[in-house]
């Protein structure tokens, strides 16, 4: 980028999950970042949506300082905190969704495997999954 000229500042758009490590590596670089907040609306209106007007449009309203915020900081106790609730949340998601799919399996299994004796997980009344092989066909 310092091929074109002097580079006075960066305007990202967007510095939450995915422009995270963007503004990471071009903080570290020793530049000044600044996040560009919405886009300018009567020029998508007018030039439509495109993700290359956008970056024009990102880039002329960080060298004018306009609609530019400074990006929070991604370190520290709060992202930290941040990153332990986005992965508890996701593993709670992720256990609701395999605890449906057993329990689809469950019912639609033949009734030899239904109506085998089985322990109740604590939560839901789930049965446990029973680890058994099936037994291989013969092929004569």
């Amino acid at each position: 980028m310092r091929s074109h000229g002097d580079l006075a500042r960066i305007g990202v758009e967007c510095t939450g999950s995915y422009g995270a490590g963007r503004l990471r590596f071009v903080d570290n670089a020793g530049l000044e970042v600044r996040e560009v907040t919405a886009p300018d609306r009567s020029d998508r209106r007018r030039r439509g949506k495109d993700d290359t007007i956008d970056a024009e449009n990102a880039a002329h309203a960080a060298f004018a300082q306009i609609r530019t915020v400074t990006p929070k900081p991604r370190d520290g106790m709060v992202e930290s905190l941040r990153v332990l609730q986005v992965t508890r949340k996701t593993a709670i998601s992720a256990r609701r969704v395999a605890l449906q799919m057993i329990k689809s399996q469950v019912i639609s299994a033949p009734e030899e495997l239904r109506d085998l004796p089985v322990q109740q997980v604590r939560c839901g009344g789930m049965p446990r999954v029973l680890f058994r092989r099936p037994a291989l066909p013969v092929f004569a």
